[in-house]
């Protein structure tokens, strides 16, 4: 009897003491905390690549959509296709609500397969909301006279890419090991901007993670002129902003293969998630919720994505949750065929 009247103490003190952990703050006190503490977006990349043009785009609005104004500030922290910065967010950054990170398609991916370099839980993430929906693709110089990832059939293309769980190297090397493409690829660069550098100087040749945004946006005039071709698209459907290139799919033998190719780019259709920290206080990430979505529906928000040829397609954070939930259902019989197909390690 006194056992168990102890252990009901004790469960008593222990429920009290989570509460007065997890309690909210008064409301009054986020509009304090914001305007007291800059906010921080958070990207993995290099800036001039299309995280960053995001990020940067974000931090435009968003402050004046959270209680209290706060200066918004955008921190690269490029590496390992975005992996280091998600890493650090996760476990050394500010837990308080203040950093904020942009993140990636690959990230999701990389934690599905099972990568050894991941120290972070995507299913524990806060997350805000997704900022688009975007399309990708794989462009190629001009110069070379390459028209369709097919040409790679009977020649070598050589891609650049950033860390060797990006989407910049995920993407060739499936076209490689899965449909016998003549495909090389220089990986660590630290950012897709710095690849497009390379194909300018010859270094390189080719870059995916080129996406539909930039096809239509800041990078239009590269398209237009012809001196980036789209070679092949991930998209569903052909998209608009790649011309001819062939879908992906439609390159497929099988369906096996098409479920393969399915694990790998359904990711990229959250192409923006974004999220704060696993410990952030509930309150602060409700505001900042409330705020990403007053910011992406906003007038202003919009006039501007038109006016730099942006796509903002976004989605609220219960949406996200629920695209997240759908990719992490896939069968481990199909996650053990990607792991095979793109020698995951």
């Amino acid at each position: 009897m006194e056992t168990r009247k102890r252990a009901g103490l004790a469960l008593v003190a222990a429920t009290a003491a989570v509460a007065t952990v997890t309690a909210p703050a008064k409301s009054d006190s986020i509009s304090e905390f914001y305007n007291k503490n800059n906010l921080t977006i958070v990207i993995g990349y290099s800036p001039g690549g299309g995280a960053d043009l995001f990020a940067r785009f974000l931090a435009r609005h968003i402050g004046k959509h959270i209680p209290g104004k706060p200066t918004v500030l955008v921190q690269n922290m490029p590496g390992s296709g975005g992996i280091k910065a998600l890493n650090h967010f996760y476990n050394v950054g500010a837990q308080d609500g203040s950093r904020t990170i942009l993140t990636s398609a690959t990230h999701t991916l990389a934690q599905l397969l099972g990568r050894k370099n991941i120290r972070y839980d995507v299913n524990k993430m806060q997350w805000l909301g997704t900022l688009t929906q975007d399309t990708t693709s794989c462009v190629v110089a001009g110069r070379t006279g390459i028209k369709s990832i097919t040409d790679a059939k009977d020649r070598q293309i050589v891609f650049g890419a950033t860390g060797a769980s990006s989407t910049s190297n995920q993407h060739p090397v499936l076209m490689r090991d899965l449909l016998g493409y003549k495909i090389k690829i220089v990986t660590g660069y630290k950012g897709t901007a710095k690849v497009r550098l390379a194909i300018n100087t010859g270094e390189v040749d080719a870059v995916c993670a080129f996406w539909a945004s930039q096809a239509l946006g800041p990078l239009a005039n590269q398209i237009k002129s012809g001196k980036l071709v789209p070679i092949v698209q991930m998209g569903t459907k052909p998209h608009r902003a790649f011309g001819n290139a062939p879908v992906i799919y439609d390159l497929a033998k099988n369906d096996t293969e098409r479920a393969i190719m399915r694990t790998v780019f359904k990711p990229t259709e959250l192409t923006r998630p974004y999220g704060t920290a696993p410990g952030a206080p509930k309150d602060r990430v409700a505001a900042l919720r409330k705020g990403f979505w007053s910011a992406v529906n906003s007038p202003e928000l919009q006039a501007d994505a038109k006016k730099i040829g942006i796509i903002v397609d976004p989605l609220d954070w219960k949406n996200t949750l629920s695209g997240l939930a759908e990719i992490f259902a896939t069968p481990k019989s199909t996650i053990q065929l990607v792991k095979k197909a793109i020698k995951a390690k």
